[in-house]
């Protein structure tokens, strides 16, 4: 299969989905539709908050907690992502999101799970199972597809972990977060999700495409908990600076 797939790259290479040009070296991997170029002028999230993995200054030293994790300690354990939400970044999701290019979520996958594979293996044992971030169901028959689930399913072919597609619904169609303050944004969430049926689970983690304030990943962690779950971890392409 891989010798297929390589063989296929070579006689129909794929364009790159940030510049369009032909990927003569592609970035990280053959299945990473993206140049190596591009990979790395994106903004990578590499000094950020070892709790929440909100972006810092750069200037700052790996291994810092920020000022909002230590007054407020979220619920869930660990976070890691591997952009900043910047530039080429946001046209990457939105386009993902709301242009229905539903086969980025593949290069996206693929990029994530190297980093779960460099550094989240390394720090954390491996999950029990893999929770997307659940739409409501109105806003999936809109859309068609949750971008979380599509990028999800990478990981859990790559890592031979389960998806828990029916632990989690959300019960309520809440407005979307954009725009919304952080405190706005913690009451439009709260109470919005219902666990149905964690089974044994004791390490969960939850895959998301753009944390912003943390307030979703949050409510999520805490349902999680309050049904019987010790560890719940997150990986998302992107953590946007808090905006106050």
């Amino acid at each position: 299969m891989e010798l297929a797939q390589k063989l296929l790259s070579s006689l129909f290479p794929s364009r790159c989905i940030l510049c369009q040009q032909t990927v003569q070296k592609p970035a990280v991997n053959q299945s990473i539709e993206i140049c190596l170029d591009c990979y790395q002028a994106l903004p990578h999230n590499d000094s950020c908050c070892v709790q929440c993995a909100l972006p810092l200054p750069e200037d700052i030293e790996n291994g810092v907690t920020c000022g909002r994790c230590i007054k407020n300690r979220p619920l869930f354990d660990y976070s890691h992502s591997l952009f900043r939400y910047e530039d080429e970044v946001i046209k990457l999701i939105h386009q993902l999101k709301f242009g229905e290019k539903i086969s980025y979520a593949r290069s996206i996958g693929e990029m994530l799970f190297v980093m779960f594979e460099n550094e989240l293996l390394p720090e954390q044992e491996k999950p029990d199972c893999i929770i997307p971030v659940p739409l409501h169901d109105k806003r999936l028959r809109q859309r068609g597809y949750n971008q979380s689930t599509e990028i999800a399913r990478i990981i859990a072919k790559k890592t031979a972990i389960p998806i828990a597609h029916d632990a989690v619904v959300r019960r309520r169609n809440t407005m979307t977060q954009t725009g919304l303050k952080a405190k706005e944004r913690q009451n439009n969430i709260k109470g919005a999700f219902d666990i149905v049926d964690v089974k044994n689970y004791k390490h969960v983690l939850i895959i998301d495409d753009v944390v912003t304030t943390g307030s979703t990943i949050n409510e999520l962690a805490r349902a999680l908990k309050l049904d019987g779950v010790e560890r719940v971890g997150v990986l998302s392409i992107a953590r946007a600076p808090v905006k106050t």
